[in-house]
């Protein structure tokens, strides 16, 4: 278990992690969009890069035993779609050879949020326990909730678009609110006090993906939106937090912890 001391570091890098990035795109702004487009695009890459790197240093970790070994396999995959898109948008960006969408990094996109919803399972399972119908409730209730307006938002912008454009273009808000779910589990759990802040890292990055995905989508209706928008420092976010998460279980579960793959203790 990490100590005090270790905690309050792991906190205090990680606030200035985020207030670090966050400052480094307004400043990019500050210059224009197209500075701004530059220099966050060349920001995503290493810190998706380096949050894929420390997905596959925690699989080779867990071995695949395990809940949680089952689940960042799954997790490693869904970095290295990530990765790859990041990459490519970026490429794509700042050569200025941009192609109509849907891209080759959507389809990355997209092939990654399956990966990340069997994450959510296998890193939730062991807390099976602690999860009541109340919770599964909740969750339901979000997850539609969150889906309804996107929907109508889509139709009413281009009512004349058949139901396959319709459900392409929700394909984002469709996947991001399956997630929703396992996510409010998850931060309900950590909100009870049954895990901890570094243990619920992940799903504060999902919801912060989740969120800068609502805000894209709405700006991209208004047509306001452009690569190194503000609304970019949440997917930098979530980035930076899934990092931290990562670190913390590798700081966790030490090589002379892991044989008790899950134990609930340690995630306290």
């Amino acid at each position: 278990m990490q100590t005090n001391i270790e905690k309050l570091k792991s906190y205090r890098f990680l606030i200035f992690s985020i207030l670090a990035s966050g400052f480094f795109v307004l400043i990019a702004n500050f210059f224009g969009k197209q500075i701004a487009t530059t220099a966050t695009d060349l920001l995503f890459v290493p810190l998706s890069g380096t949050f894929f790197i420390l997905s596959i240093f925690i699989v080779t970790r867990f071995k695949g035993k395990g809940s949680h070994g089952i689940g960042y396999i799954c997790f490693s995959g869904f970095a290295a779609t990530w990765f790859v898109a990041e990459l490519i948008w970026a490429i794509s960006e700042i050569s200025n050879h941009l192609s109509p969408f849907p891209e080759v990094d959507d389809y990355l996109y997209l092939a990654g949020y399956p990966l990340l919803l069997l994450f959510t399972y296998y890193y939730l399972k062991p807390l099976g326990i602690a999860v009541s119908k109340k919770m599964l409730g909740l969750a339901t209730l979000t997850s539609l909730s969150f889906l309804t307006p996107t929907f109508y938002t889509i139709y009413s912008s281009n009512p004349a678009a058949s139901l396959s454009q319709i459900l392409w273009a929700g394909s984002y808000p469709i996947a991001d609110s399956i997630l929703l779910f396992p996510t409010v589990i998850g931060m309900m759990l950590f909100f009870k006090g049954d895990v901890s802040l570094l243990w619920s890292l992940m799903f504060f990055a999902i919801l912060l993906n989740i969120t800068a995905d609502s805000g894209f989508f709405y700006l991209d209706v208004d047509r306001s939106y452009y690569s190194g928008n503000p609304i970019d420092m949440l997917y930098l976010w979530a980035y930076v937090l899934f990092s931290f998460g990562l670190y913390s279980h590798i700081k966790v579960f030490r090589k002379q912890k892991m044989k008790s793959y899950g134990n609930i203790d340690e995630l306290k």
